[in-house]
């Protein structure tokens, strides 16, 4: 009989210490996660990221925060470790940051809706840029002095890839001193949306009906366009986080990688990986 109550008090023991090494595996695993996750990006994406994280919040813990700034100070923000993750921007070398694709994008060649033209070519697109072509009445369009519009920080992505594979294809090209710049892609957005002469660039997300974007090459920036690789400039959308932290965002990335995520992704036209 002691036997069998001694049996019995060790399959209890077992028991309990299997559920209390559970439990307590389960404390740590919450403890790893942070209570609030802070989100940087560029300015390219903000419109998809606020979006997104705007509907996970209603659902989810920890609530996550989202702000903007320039690449420099964003990168430093998520070394210094005032922020855990970076969307957008393009990655200086540091082996100590992961780095995974959200979504490609495109960058729409835009003009006024009062604009007339509704198709360009790439080389087209560089000569505007370097001055060759100055007036719209070159491209079958009503007369007008061409204005184009860029931004002044080059390693903003939506610039950096424009000039990788407009102004630096097959040779590099210099832009022409009647070139407009501007600081952020709102200020990109009202220039084209105040001048029916203006040209910029401006990735699909960013989309109004102020605005109009042209055919590239005959192709139109569509999801469809950009998942078969048929539009020509398109550029990846990466997160960048600590590898240490990565655990700490697992639910935040498969929140992303959802159906749900997805389909707010997509509501931008863009791409969704």
């Amino acid at each position: 009989m002691k036997k069998i109550i001694l049996k019995s008090f060790s399959i209890i023991f077992c028991i309990s210490m299997i559920i209390l090494s559970a439990g307590c595996k389960e404390e740590e695993s919450k403890e790893k996660q942070p209570k609030n996750i802070k989100i940087i990006c560029e300015d390219t994406v903000l419109p998809m990221v606020k979006d997104l994280v705007r509907d996970y919040n209603l659902n989810n813990e920890p609530i996550v925060n989202v702000e903007s700034a320039e690449r420099e100070e964003a990168f430093k923000k998520l070394y210094d470790d005032k922020v855990d993750i970076l969307i957008g921007y393009v990655q200086p070398n540091n082996e100590e940051i992961e780095a995974e694709v959200l979504a490609h994008d495109g960058i729409g060649i835009v003009v006024n809706t009062a604009n007339k033209v509704d198709t360009i070519g790439t080389t087209e697109v560089r000569k505007i840029y370097t001055g060759d072509i100055v007036n719209w009445e070159a491209l079958k369009g009503e007369a007008g002095t061409i204005v184009p519009i860029a931004f002044k920080n080059v390693l903003n992505t939506v610039q950096e890839e424009f000039n990788r594979r407009i102004m630096d294809t097959p040779v590099k090209e210099e832009m022409t001193n009647s070139v407009q710049r501007v600081s952020s892609m709102e200020e990109m957005k009202n220039l084209i949306a105040q001048n029916k002469n203006a040209i910029g660039i401006m990735p699909g997300q960013w989309y109004n009906k102020e605005s109009k974007f042209l055919k590239l090459n005959g192709i139109e920036l569509t999801t469809s366009n950009l998942k078969n690789q048929l539009y020509l400039l398109r550029f990846p959308i990466k997160m960048y986080y600590s590898k240490e932290k990565e655990e700490g965002f697992k639910d935040l990335f498969q929140y992303f990688k959802s159906e749900d995520g997805k389909k707010i992704i997509r509501k931008y036209g863009i791409e969704a990986s």
